[in-house]
């Protein structure tokens, strides 16, 4: 056989996908010839098509020996260096392919990824545009650009390059699944799952459009189909911790606590390294009150993340809970140095104070809280806790009005502001207000309280509350 029909045979094989043996067929070609650019090169994109990215290297390297201003061997010896995270060498590369042709617009796309990984999202961007003043008809220079600008923050001008680039190529799907992701960051979730759909519909084998439209339907209270989509994502990728964490976490909106711990508990034992999947488990022991599996899911979190400000709150919480105060403020203390902006820490911490009678440094507390989030009526219901206990009605009932300005089904807080309005003198608004939190809420509060005679000794200040929001992948 000649060798110019072996190389072609190896050709045909690579095109085909069967890389091994085109491989074998260079290989010959190369005993015959061991001097062959053609095969080297060859040899070099099979190899690198079957992620032997060293031997590939090597390949490129004896092409470049026999040719070195062969600019398509130099620019995939630099593709091979960035597989393997030799970003400098691979941006050497790519340097060197443009100054062979300054119009080599795939050098520039070549070397904005890599810039990319690098993070350094300006010149990656830089290196884009050069691209599409060479070709404005490059789809992957304006995907590509978008997720630059994507990662910048600039969501909105993402969104413009992925409709360029699919207006360009209606068929691609990473602009799609990208254009869901910035859509879902400007908070269009339903434009986010209609983008994952339409990606879907184009390759529904990929785990990653099924993990992102459960997370945006998630957002849209679609907790089942969040969970459908989970599901889908595990069954194509099983050992996906985040994705079961994740799931975890539907679960737990739903209600489903048993089933969220068994996602949790999954998630750990596929990554035991992973500190959010203990802390959401700590936090669902917690909701079903076994307050001992909470603490040591809380504690593993800290082992592994010692900065984990929202873990020291909730083991805070779950300490005051049992009674524990002083060890309590140390966890709320803790949180607080970690992220002095943590809202629900200066809540707990203010509760805790309540608890040992501080209650002006309880006040400060909440103040602070309401500053960081000032539409959190559970704050105000708790500070107007705080100045009735400090005798302060009228403005305990202003902070009531406030809470259920903000959130008009919060029980505790038209029965503290009916106690508040019964401690003035205002019987008829006070017992109108108790009646409709019974009403809201009737097993939250004693059926004899009603009529009690002690009812102005009676008064509601917020439980202790796990933070709310678990944490995702």
């Amino acid at each position: 056989m000649s060798i110019k029909n072996c190389l072609n045979q190896g050709v045909d094989k690579a095109q085909q996908g069967d890389y091994q043996g085109a491989i074998e067929k260079f290989n010959q070609v190369l005993r015959l010839e061991p001097n062959h650019l053609k095969a080297y090169y060859n040899r070099g994109l099979a190899r690198y098509d079957l992620g032997d990215y060293k031997e590939a290297i090597e390949d490129f390297n004896q092409a470049l020996r026999l040719q070195p201003d062969y600019l398509a061997a130099c620019n995939n010896r630099g593709n091979a260096y960035h597989s393997v995270g030799e970003y400098h060498r691979a941006l050497e590369d790519f340097n060197q392919a443009i100054e062979l042709n300054p119009n080599f617009s795939i050098g520039y796309i070549s070397r904005g990824l890599v810039r990319f990984d690098m993070k350094d999202f300006p010149e990656a961007i830089a290196d884009y545009d050069r691209a599409l003043r060479i070709d404005p008809n490059l789809a992957e220079a304006y995907n590509n650009r978008g997720m630059a600008r994507f990662q910048m923050g600039d969501s909105s001008g993402a969104i413009e390059d992925f409709n360029q680039a699919l207006e360009i190529e209606p068929n691609l799907v990473e602009a799609y699944n990208n254009r869901g992701l910035a859509r879902f960051e400007v908070g269009d979730s339903k434009g986010a799952i209609e983008d994952f759909k339409l990606a879907l519909a184009m390759d529904s084998s990929l785990a990653e459009l099924y993990y992102n439209r459960a997370f945006a339907r998630c957002s849209q209270g679609d907790r089942k189909g969040a969970v459908e989509d989970y599901d889908r994502t595990l069954g194509i990728n099983p050992n996906d911790a985040e994705a079961y964490n994740n799931r975890g976490n539907a679960c737990a909106l739903m209600g489903d606590n048993q089933g969220a711990i068994e996602n949790y508990t999954q998630a750990i034992e596929i990554n035991p390294h992973k500190a959010n999947a203990y802390y959401n488990r700590g936090l669902t022991h917690y909701a079903v009150g076994n307050h001992h599996r909470a603490i040591a899911d809380f504690d593993l979190a800290l082992k592994l993340n010692p900065d984990y400000a929202a873990a020291y709150n909730n083991r805070g919480l779950v300490l005051r809970d049992k009674g524990d105060i002083q060890q309590a403020l140390e966890d709320f203390n803790q949180a607080l140095r970690l992220n002095p902006n943590l809202a629900e820490a200066y809540v707990s911490r203010g509760l805790g104070r309540s608890d040992l009678g501080d209650k002006q440094g309880a006040i400060e507390d909440f103040n602070y809280a309401l500053q960081l989030n000032p539409n959190d009526a559970r704050t105000y219901n708790s500070r107007g806790f705080a100045r009735y206990r400090m005798g302060d009605n009228q403005q305990a009932i202003e902070d009531f009005n406030q809470a259920l300005l903000l959130n008009p089904n919060l029980s505790a807080a038209y029965l503290n502001r009916g106690l508040a309005r019964f401690h003035l003198g205002d019987r008829l608004g006070g017992i109108e207000d108790i009646n409709y939190a019974l009403h809201i809420n009737p097993t939250n509060i004693p059926a004899n309280w009603q009529m009690s005679i002690n009812l102005t000794n009676t008064f509601f200040s917020q439980r202790s509350n796990i933070n709310p929001t678990l944490t995702e992948a």
